[in-house]
């Protein structure tokens, strides 16, 4: 019993400081970028940098996780080079250098997500566990981190972001040989890389979650980047950057909590859309630029969308695809949405924020979002309605 213990409290502890480190970076990168003169378009092609390494390496990481069964030493691999990466970014103030670091980074943090969500997945399945019980303490950690952080910058300045994200990468290794890899035991299907994305491309239900990925997951993510400029345009602080993103983020811990209700009351496909279109009004609302308190006080809008979404999504993943290409099409999901979506929504932000202004991206996002929701509705009413590999509900 104390080692199932021990393993459950590393498995949170990984979540918690794999996105501290998220959100010590992210939410305040954008002031690295400003203290180094960078314009909106080079922010939008550097934040781009990552969804389109993410759409070649996520692929190719989860493929080699499959067929070698290898996800605990990959993780702990990427986590350490990522962690040290960051260190380099205070030394470099030009627009090739952070280009360059920004391509070495996104190789290994890449694999982050979805090999740790495979695990999570994997180890709340064996143990009957709530997934969304693991994955909220993801939250709690981009929640403190994008405070703490935000305190730190005002004081020693923008490498205490650096330092943050390889303290909390590092950490999370720590926590990471303590969790025992829970492979599936189902057959592996044999083959390339290319075989296996066939594959998964053949089941329109997981195409149409991905194309719906690509509009909602790649607005949220680009939120992450352009929300401290947008922040300051309508009145705010750097602080209030930090405590805006802590409240953000920390209401997602609860809502992730509150989505296994949801899914038992409603489904998952109805929950995902109520996540959706909670997101596509709050980007038009943001648009219309709302004073800071009114946009602090409605802080929970980032739990009933981003929770619901993050606790819902995986496990839609998992239901929908064989169990031999499970790390293989979380994979490419996260490519698709947090790659591909990601890459668009910046660069298309960036190129609206330098012809009008950040208030006409958050716009373009919310109608990115609106689009997002068709194939879900697809999904949720149109002829595939049952999924073809149905597994077992972690809600």
């Amino acid at each position: 019993m104390e080692g199932k213990v021990r393993q459950h409290v590393s498995l949170c502890a990984l979540y918690l400081f794999i996105y501290y480190g998220y959100g010590a970076l992210y939410p305040l990168i954008t002031q690295y970028y400003q203290s180094i003169q960078l314009t909106g378009t080079q922010i939008g092609i550097i934040s781009a940098v990552t969804p389109v390494v993410s759409m070649v390496t996520q692929p190719v990481w989860g493929m080699i996780c499959d067929r070698f069964q290898i996800r605990k030493p990959v993780l702990m691999l990427a986590l350490a080079v990522s962690g040290f990466v960051g260190l380099f970014f205070p030394a470099v103030s030009t627009f090739a250098f952070v280009f360059l670091l920004y391509i070495m980074l996104s190789i290994f943090q890449s694999a982050l997500v979805p090999i740790s969500d495979s695990m999570g997945l994997g180890y709340a399945k064996q143990h009957h566990l709530q997934f969304g019980d693991i994955r909220l303490w993801g939250a709690v950690g981009f929640a403190v981190a994008a405070l703490l952080t935000g305190l730190a910058l005002e004081q020693w300045g923008t490498a205490s972001i650096f330092v943050s994200y390889c303290a909390a990468s590092l950490t999370a290794v720590l926590f990471l040989r303590n969790i025992p890899d829970h492979t599936e035991s189902a057959p592996r299907i044999g083959g390339s890389l290319r075989q296996g994305i066939v594959e998964l491309l053949k089941l329109p239900r997981y195409v149409l979650f991905l194309i719906a990925s690509f509009f909602i997951y790649g607005a949220i993510n680009a939120h992450n980047i352009w929300f401290s400029l947008y922040y300051q345009h309508i009145g705010g602080s750097v602080a209030g950057i930090g405590l805006a993103f802590m409240l953000f983020a920390g209401s997602e811990a609860p809502f992730m909590k509150l989505a296994g209700f949801f899914v038992r009351r409603f489904g998952l496909e109805l929950t995902i859309l109520l996540a959706g279109a909670v997101s596509a009004m709050r980007w038009l609302w943001y648009s219309s630029a709302p004073g800071t308190t009114v946009v602090i006080a409605f802080f929970f809008l980032q739990g009933l969308s981003v929770g619901f979404y993050l606790a819902t999504a995986s496990q839609f993943v998992r239901d929908n695809t064989p169990a031999s290409l499970q790390v293989t099409a979380l994979s490419l999901f996260v490519s698709i949405g947090n790659g591909f979506g990601s890459m668009t929504c910046n660069l298309v932000g960036g190129w609206i924020k330098d012809l009008s202004s950040i208030l006409e991206t958050y716009l373009f996002f919310g109608i990115a979002t609106v689009f997002g929701l068709i194939p879900l509705l697809v999904i949720r009413y149109g002829p595939w309605k049952q999924p073809r590999f149905a597994q077992s509900s972690q809600f």
